[in-house]
């Protein structure tokens, strides 16, 4: 199976619009600790960023009729382990997908304050997943 260069387009414009979003948002530590609203918006931009990056990883290993990974953190390390994207960024994608399943499976024990020090990090981390996906794509095929 041939990678959907579309499909995979789309996902990562979906990625990069919730990046962005997340960017643009004003608001202080303070602020941010004790607004809940803000918390939730933040937590759920996240989700859908790291979602989207879970589906690209899924479609390239499919594409690559390598066998189905039981766990997003299964497809991010295969994702290193194979070149697509490197080594210690599979292993902060895998994170994502930790963070990912707290929020999707009600795990609601989120340190606000850590959330708050390492989100931007965290944005990084997905921008350089959206570009190394990229570099992939442009090399592939």
């Amino acid at each position: 199976m041939l990678i959907n260069k579309d499909l995979v387009a789309k996902k990562l414009d979906f990625l990069n619009e919730q990046i962005h979003k997340i960017e643009t948002m004003d608001f202080t530590e303070s602020g941010f600790l004790e607004n809940v609203d803000i918390h939730d918006l933040i937590v759920f931009r996240l989700q859908q960023a790291v979602e989207a990056s879970i589906d690209i990883a899924a479609h390239i290993i499919a594409a690559l009729s390598a066998p189905r990974k039981e766990t997003a953190k299964d497809a991010f390390a295969f994702l290193g382990e194979k070149g697509i994207i490197n080594k210690e960024l599979s292993l902060k994608m895998g994170q994502a997908a930790d963070f990912r399943n707290r929020v999707v499976h009600g795990y609601n024990d989120f340190d606000f304050k850590l959330l708050f020090k390492d989100y931007k990090q965290d944005l990084k981390d997905l921008r350089q997943f959206g570009a190394e996906i990229l570099k992939y794509l442009g090399s592939s095929q």
